[in-house]
């Protein structure tokens, strides 16, 4: 009997022995599991997630699911960190990650893509639906914490805390081609971003052009400063310095020189009624100097989705707060004429009424009532040295491009736009216009170029303009196409203050990442942007001379480069 009692004793401690080792085990294992999502909050799908020890050792990995989500179990307890990629974001690490015994975790993480990191706040698209756009080049802080790191097994990363917090450092481009007014030749950019713990940000950026036929390359320097104060107001200031050798003005003038400095207060009165005032002091040099003052002001009423606002400006590069550093060619703004250098400026009031329909689609119409003073007219071609020396034009023999000023004019008119989210990686929009530009009424007869600026006619006239912008999720490549036209042989823009649209005509554009991992590092792309592929609205004339130039809103021009992110 002793020993039939021992044996079943001896099962039942050895069972529990080994029940007891099971539940320990199940109990002290973890798990985490989370959503990835990009800047606009929806899921990406096909992300990969990579748990990582503290030394950057890869433990596992895993692919985000159709709605973005991720999981790991069985893990030991102790610190990990998680990071996120997909193609055509910059990767995310959260670091620090404690897993303890028997705790399931939650660990949300968001990809941004380079544009998003570099976008100075608080300017915003022109609507919070629109998507990532790289047309603009305007550098974004959206972070308290500035870390970058270059992990042990290859990628650059953004550190986020739990609060999502990122920061990008810095970028420099290679660009070069067939390029606009002032910008030929080839071109290296670096952009710089920084931010403290304060309500205090800053931009820096820079562009070095090499000298062609001059002895000294041409440079634009661009900085700005943001201090952000209680309420959501804000305070901003943009400076801008350039300096253009190549340009010819006459009579035997050589080199252009143009300074911006730029400020702007944002005030929010009370819950949803904001204004805001700025102001543009504009001088350039040349065979002559000018100097000019451009005050700008907005009201906005918001309401739910809908927002109505009345906005003045002087000059088409300065009308919001938000967006003081992003037109920075002074010298697209720049003409001369009668033997003095101008500024095209003029008078914009409208009125709009803008509207979110849905998650992911805007709307909006506005009035608007503009005086122009010295449009510009762009042109082209081989330039007789008469006309070279008459003081009414400006020669960029980089590009064989000139600018002109064109007679002054009056109009009123309209515009509408429509903006939404057709797919999951495309968003289309159409613009329309109505309103009044300046035209060449001219027979092509040989005439001086003062006599055939002279002949340019304000006409009304009406601008469509259609524009989508999608990525390829599996390459990574972004990509944008527009084609804005206009009728009556116009050669000024309809709606001169209206927001930059892709480009007169045909446009194209591409940003594709380069990835070589035993080659280069993460963050470097490619990019090639076209303007008016088709080479589309050009006016053609002779001068006395008999040399054929021509008119243009916009000539074409082809543009590729490399950018590498630190």
């Amino acid at each position: 009997m002793i020993r039939r009692l021992f044996i079943p004793g001896t099962a039942l401690i050895l069972l529990a022995v080994s029940t007891s080792a099971q539940v320990r085990t199940a109990t002290t294992s973890g798990s985490v599991s989370g959503v990835v999502r990009n800047s606009r909050g929806e899921p990406e799908s096909g992300a990969v997630v990579e748990l990582l020890k503290p030394d950057y050792t890869v433990v596992a990995e895993a692919a985000t699911d159709s709605k973005g989500r991720y999981q790991f179990e069985d893990l030991h307890p102790g610190a990990y960190d998680l990071k996120a990629s997909n193609a055509f974001f910059l990767p995310t690490l959260r670091e620090n990650v404690q897993v303890e015994g028997a705790t399931r975790m939650v660990v949300n993480m968001t990809l941004n893509t380079l544009y998003e990191a570099f976008r100075w706040l608080p300017a915003e698209p022109r609507s919070k639906q629109e998507p990532p756009d790289d047309w603009t080049w305007t550098l974004r802080l959206a972070a308290n914490r500035p870390l970058l790191r270059m992990l042990q097994n290859g990628p650059l990363v953004m550190v986020a805390d739990g609060r999502g917090h990122r920061a990008l450092e810095a970028r420099v481009t290679i660009r070069g081609g067939d390029n606009s007014f002032g910008e030929g030749g080839i071109h290296q950019d670096v952009e710089i971003a920084d931010r403290g713990e304060s309500a205090t940000g800053m931009i820096l950026r820079a562009d070095l052009a090499e000298a062609g036929q001059s002895a000294n390359p041409a440079f634009r320097m661009v900085g700005g400063y943001e201090r952000r104060m209680g309420f959501n107001d804000s305070m901003r200031m943009v400076g801008v310095v350039e300096d253009h050798p190549e340009i010819a003005a006459g009579p035997g003038g050589q080199g252009l020189n143009a300074f911006a400095l730029r400020s702007a207060e944002t005030m929010n009165l009370m819950p949803g009624i904001e204004a805001q005032v700025g102001d543009e002091i504009l001088g350039l040099r040349a065979a002559s100097t000018m100097m000019a003052n451009y005050p700008f002001a907005s009201f906005t009423v918001q309401s739910g989705p809908t927002s109505v606002s009345y906005s003045v400006a002087t000059s088409p590069d300065a009308q919001r707060a938000g967006e003081l550093d992003q037109f920075t060619q002074l010298a697209s703004m720049a003409a001369e004429s009668g033997g003095r250098l101008v500024a095209e400026h003029g008078l914009h009031q409208a009125v709009q009424v803008s509207r979110n329909v849905g998650d992911h689609g805007h709307m909006s119409v506005s009035v608007y009532h503009d005086r122009m003073i010295n449009p510009v007219v762009s042109g082209g071609g081989a330039l007789a040295e008469s006309d070279l020396n008459s003081g009414d034009v400006l020669f960029d023999p980089m590009t064989q491009l000139m600018s002109a000023a064109g007679q002054g004019f009056s109009s009123t008119g309209m515009m509408a736009e429509v903006s939404n989210q057709v797919l999951e990686n495309l968003w289309m929009s159409l613009n329309v216009a109505t309103g009044n530009a300046l035209a060449y009424t001219g027979d092509g007869g040989a005439m001086s170029l003062a006599q055939q600026v002279s002949t340019l006619q304000p006409r009304e006239s009406e601008m469509v303009a259609v524009s989508a912008t999608g990525k390829l999720v599996d390459s990574g490549t972004q990509w944008q196409i527009g084609y804005d036209w206009q009728g009556g042989g116009t050669l000024t823009p309809v709606a001169p203050f209206a927001a930059p649209l892709p480009g007169p005509y045909l446009s194209l554009f591409v940003q594709q990442p380069i990835r070589y991992r035993h080659m280069l590092p993460n963050g470097v792309q490619a990019m090639v942007a076209v303007r008016n592929l088709l080479a589309e609205g050009y006016r053609p004339f002779l001068s006395t001379d008999g040399t054929t130039l021509y008119f243009a809103q916009v000539s074409r021009s082809i543009e590729g480069g490399l950018s590498f992110t630190f």
